[in-house]
């Protein structure tokens, strides 16, 4: 349940960052016209008068008819009840699809949940906010870090529903026993 609760409370935070950019074409918008354009925005989600979460981005633009949004260079953050920072990552480029609820983040994505110990690292995901599903772009590479334990792999996927997740090639990993390293140096 805290898993779900984890992966939503990111991608809803960066729901709230409807805007877009073309790059490289990552979607036909031939002869659409951005509706909204922002440099250097920051977008504050409220929630029983304290802030919740907090998106920042280099470049938006929101395509509204299409409910499509791109960001360029985006750096966000969730807190939980009491104002701590929960989770915070950025990513090079988010591609979101706002009517469908898919979100996808591509170049250099980096996200935190401190609370979980969870780390993750890669270079292409896309969230799908109405099956609360996490996936990696098959034949890209990510890596995961939780408890001592990092995995890196291609094919990855998540479910925040039975909050568990697989890799489906390609996977190798490490773990680091906390216990035994400290032990050790004494």
């Amino acid at each position: 349940m805290k898993s779900r609760a984890f992966l939503t409370t990111i991608f809803l935070a960066l729901a709230f960052a409807s805007c877009s950019v073309n790059y490289d074409n990552i979607y036909e918008t031939e002869g659409t016209i951005p509706e909204l354009m922002l440099d250097d925005a920051v977008f504050k989600r409220i929630k029983d008068s304290k802030v919740n979460s907090q998106i920042q981005s280099e470049r938006l633009e929101e395509f509204k008819d299409s409910g499509k949004v791109l960001a360029q260079n985006i750096r966000f953050e969730t807190t939980n009840d009491d104002g701590k920072v929960n989770s915070f990552g950025s990513a090079g480029l988010m591609k979101a699809d706002t009517k469908k609820e898919v979100y996808e983040f591509f170049n250099g994505i980096h996200i935190e949940a401190p609370e979980r110990g969870v780390t993750i690292d890669g270079e292409s995901l896309r969230w799908n906010g109405k099956t609360e599903q996490l996936v990696g772009q098959k034949g890209q590479p990510l890596t995961i870090k939780k408890d001592g334990i990092t995995l890196s792999g291609s094919g990855f996927s998540a479910s925040a529903v039975s909050e568990s997740f697989n890799f489906a090639s390609s996977v190798s990993g490490d773990y680091k026993d906390e216990e035994e390293e400290g032990e050790g140096g004494q």
